[in-house]
This record gives structure tokens, C-alpha cells and sequence, in this order.
């Protein structure tokens, strides 16, 4: 194609695919130059600025969540993680057994009311004794003791707080082989189907070998799984009964550590039934293709958390609370897993961590590690409660708790889905990336009458015009002059 630039321009604005270009040449009067050349600004202002629309609502809302199925069988879902917690966390036949261990006798004669200063871990502590907690502090080193592994020891074990479970209906006394210890940030609680334990071996939590989780086997109160508690409160120390006798029971996915995002405190001497709804949400793929800053939100693999490694919401709060503590006490709290226990909080910290959590909504904010984003995948456990006394169990028709003593410290709880199915949610984009560059085509073409193969056309002429403004240069250069038509 030969020509000048001005040469080429007028070939391109009359057999473009750009149709508003042509009639610059179709009327070459200047008023109606002056009217196209308004006309055709205007339309490419227009188009700009619906183009910044449509970038700014799909960088503002890249997507949304939507029901994909709101009758899942539940029996395709896994239980959630039951932890419950003795309110009774230190014991007088545990700090008996305890004491006899220890070397130095003379200077744990008053053990039962120093112990107490160790509820500081696990509540703030309002009248905090500097002298005993230095006291005991000494005798754990002394004694060769770890701070997880006195915490475990002190307070009410499982098997003496579960009574029988019964699971499926199978009967479990003391729910031997449903449990396990964990320590969390309320204490020594045992929990059901949770891949955390607390290792007497190594004497910290970790992460059970081979764990696999339990599948929802049926649905209805029918189907229940029933524990009996006690937390016995003859053998607590004096003034150590946490929550007024309360027993906290926390609901989390299996692969998350013990949380109270979802949590109740069940009174002793009654019956509860504890309703589960289940909500599971998972990510499209063009949702994982996205940046993290433009969905906000996490996959386990994108960010690993000390300690816990894979991210999820609730692991990055305690992460949160850890460093927060890490900072200002300079020590890890008791309950992370897999600490190397040499860093650890002692006793003597226990004024400091009480400090923090006060100021904990000051402190946050200076953290990196707060930045929590929700989860991109998660399952969530919404959990109804009903209570009610225990007065009818004389004149049960079928006593499945034969061999029980019921004191007014012990509780009933029934855990069971009420349907057979739960909510699938998906997390999709609002505009794909494919969407996004159709819609940008829709408004060029309405607009300016453009598509891609106008900017195609564009690159052509304008490769064109240079390649002939260089010939001409390169002959006019040798002596030649050629004149193009």
C-alpha cells in the first residue's frame, strides 16, 4: 500500500471499520467537520467513562456468593469439630498429685491458693500477685515442669468430665475413643473430631497422624449424638470454677484449631439439644485466578500461618492474639502447636498477658499479622439451642443413661442435623475477565462503531505510514526522489 501519511489517513477514515471517521472526508465543509469532530469526541468521552465503570464495579465487587444447592445430603458432609471445656480447671485431687511431686515441700505448704494465679492464662486476673507466681514459676523450673504440660495436668481430665458418649447408638463410657485433650485459650477442654490434640509425649498440641475425619451418618434428634458431663465442683479449688459453672461448648470445621467463633455455655443440671445447620461455600476457578486483593479472601495454600501452617480465618485470629502477647511479653502463648516450649509464657508473664488482652483493641491494629481475610473455602456450623431441666429422667420409657449419678453439676447435650441436607454455596466472579472484555466491546461498538479489528486496522496503517515515511527517507537519502501518488 502506497502513500504519504495524509495519503493513508484519508484511505483509512474512508474504508475503515471506525464508520463515524468517513464522513470527514463525505462532507468536507467545515461546519460539518466541526459537528462530526464534537460528535465523535463525545462518543469516545462516553465510551472512556462507561469503560471506568465497569473497571471499578468489577475491581469493587469481583464477586459474590450464590446458592448452588440448597438440598446437599448431609450425609456427604463432615461433623464438626465439638470441643467442650470443663469449667473446673484446677482441681484439688490434681493439685494434691501435683504437689506430691514436686521437691521442695516446704515451700508449696499453701499450693492450692497460689495454683490459682494460673487462671490468669485463661481469664484476666484482677488481684495478681507478683511474689506467689514468681514462687510457683520457681518451682516449675525447679521441677523440670513446662507451662503446657502443668496446664494439662491441673485441670479436671476428660475422662473424668465425659461421663458416657453415645454415637450412632453406640454407647461410650467416659467417651473413651470420641475425645481427646487439647489445650485452647480457655483451658484443657476435650475435643470431638478435631485434628488437634495435645501430646503428653512432646507436651504441647499438635496435629493427630493419619487423622481422618468423621462423616455425618444420619440426620433427626433420633440420630443424636448424646454426651453426659459432670464437672464436679467438690473438687475445685476454692474460687477457681470458671464461667459460674458454665460448660462452653465450641463448633469449628475438623481442620481448624478449637475457636469460639461459634460457641455456648451450657448450664449444669439441664438438657440441651444443640441444632447444626451446615453451610459449605467453594470457589469457582475463575475466582481463584484472581488476585488476593481483588477477591479478599484466602485458599489454605496462599498464606502460611506460624505455627498452624495452612491459613484459615480462625487460626489467623489466634495468631493475632499470639503475636500481639509475642510483643508485647516477648513469649508465645501455651495453646499454639508445635512449639519448641523454650519461648514459652510462664507464670510470671501472666500480669503482662492480662495487659495485652485488655489493650488487645489498641495492639491489633500495629500488627501484620491481623490482617485476617475471610476463607475463599470454608464449612460453617450455625448451631440453635434449646434447654431444658432434667426432671422428666425418673420417668424415662427407655433409660439410656442406667448407671449415671446425676448431681446438679452435670449436663446432657444432644448434637444432631435436623435435615438431611445443607446449603452449597459457590463463590463466583461478578464480571469475568471474558465478561469484562465483551461488555468493553459492546460499549466501543455502540459508542465509536469500533471492534478489534479496528485497532487491528489502526496498527496496519500506522506500520504502513512509517514503512513509507522510512523508503522516502532511504531513497532521499541516495539521491533519489520518488513521488508517491
Amino acid at each position: 500500500m502506497k502513500g504519504n501519511f495524509k495519503t493513508l489517513f484519508k484511505r483509512f477514515c474512508l474504508e475503515g471499520s471506525i464508520s463515524v471517521m468517513k464522513y470527514f472526508y463525505l462532507y468536507p465543509d467545515r461546519l460539518s467537520r466541526c459537528f462530526w469532530s464534537v460528535i465523535m469526541v463525545s462518543m469516545f468521552v462516553l465510551a472512556l467513562f462507561l469503560t471506568y465503570q465497569l473497571y471499578m464495579r468489577f475491581d469493587d465487587m469481583p464477586t459474590r456468593i450464590t446458592i448452588e444447592n440448597q438440598y446437599e445430603p448431609v450425609r456427604a458432609l463432615p461433623y464438626p469439630a465439638i470441643t467442650v471445656c470443663s469449667p473446673n480447671q484446677i482441681t484439688i485431687s490434681a493439685v494434691s498429685h501435683f504437689n506430691k511431686t514436686l521437691v521442695d515441700g516446704n515451700a508449696t505448704s499453701d499450693l492450692d491458693h497460689i495454683v490459682s494465679q494460673m487462671l490468669g492464662f485463661y481469664e484476666p486476673v484482677l488481684f495478681f500477685n507478683k511474689s506467689q507466681a514468681n514462687l510457683l514459676q520457681s518451682l516449675i523450673d525447679l521441677n523440670r515442669y513446662t507451662i503446657s504440660e502443668v496446664l494439662s495436668l491441673l485441670p479436671q481430665p476428660c475422662e473424668d468430665f465425659l461421663q458416657v458418649c453415645i454415637l450412632g447408638r453406640v454407647r461410650y463410657p467416659n467417651c473413651k475413643g470420641l475425645f481427646s485433650p487439647v489445650l485452647t485459650t480457655h483451658g484443657l477442654c476435650c475435643a470431638f473430631n478435631s485434628k488437634y490434640h495435645y501430646s503428653k509425649y512432646n507436651k504441647r498440641n499438635e496435629v493427630k497422624p493419619h487423622f481422618v475425619s468423621r462423616m455425618v451418618s444420619a440426620s433427626s434428634s433420633t440420630n443424636a449424638f448424646t454426651m453426659v458431663v459432670d464437672y464436679r465442683p467438690a473438687d475445685a479449688v476454692n474460687a477457681t470454677v470458671l464461667n459460674a459453672g458454665g460448660i462452653r461448648v465450641m463448633f469449628n470445621d475438623h481442620t481448624e484449631f478449637p475457636a469460639d467463633d461459634v460457641s455456648n455455655l451450657v448450664l449444669a443440671n439441664s438438657e440441651t439439644f444443640h441444632i447444626i445447620h451446615a453451610t459449605h461455600t467453594y470457589c469457582s476457578e475463575d475466582v481463584k485466578l484472581l488476585p488476593v486483593t481483588s477477591r479478599k479472601c484466602y485458599l489454605p495454600h496462599e498464606r502460611s500461618l506460624r505455627f498452624f501452617h495452612d491459613y484459615h480465618n480462625s487460626d489467623c485470629d489466634h495468631l493475632c492474639l499470639v503475636e500481639m502477647v509475642k510483643q508485647e511479653c516477648s513469649c508465645d502463648l501455651f495453646f499454639v502447636p508445635f512449639h519448641r516450649g523454650t519461648n514459652v509464657c510462664n507464670v510470671s508473664c501472666i500480669e503482662c498477658i492480662t495487659a495485652a488482652k485488655l489493650n488487645q483493641h489498641k495492639l491489633q491494629p500495629s500488627l501484620a499479622d491481623c490482617t485476617c481475610l475471610r476463607d475463599c473455602e470454608s464449612r460453617r456450623y450455625a448451631v440453635e439451642v434449646s434447654t431444658g431441666n432434667l426432671r422428666a429422667l425418673p420417668y424415662m420409657f427407655k433409660d439410656i443413661y442406667s448407671g449415671i449419678t446425676f448431681n446438679r453439676s452435670t449436663a446432657i447435650m444432644h448434637f444432631f442435623f435436623s435435615k438431611s441436607v445443607y446449603v452449597k454455596q459457590k463463590q463466583e466472579t461478578v464480571i469475568s475477565v471474558i465478561t469484562l472484555v465483551s461488555n468493553l466491546g459492546g460499549v466501543f461498538g455502540l459508542c465509536v462503531g469500533c471492534s478489534a479489528m479496528s485497532v487491528v486496522e489502526i496498527i496496519f496503517y500506522l506500520h504502513t505510514a512509517f514503512k513509507n515515511y522510512i523508503r522516502i527517507q532511504i531513497r532521499r537519502r541516495n539521491g533519489r526522489v520518488v513521488s508517491l501518488k
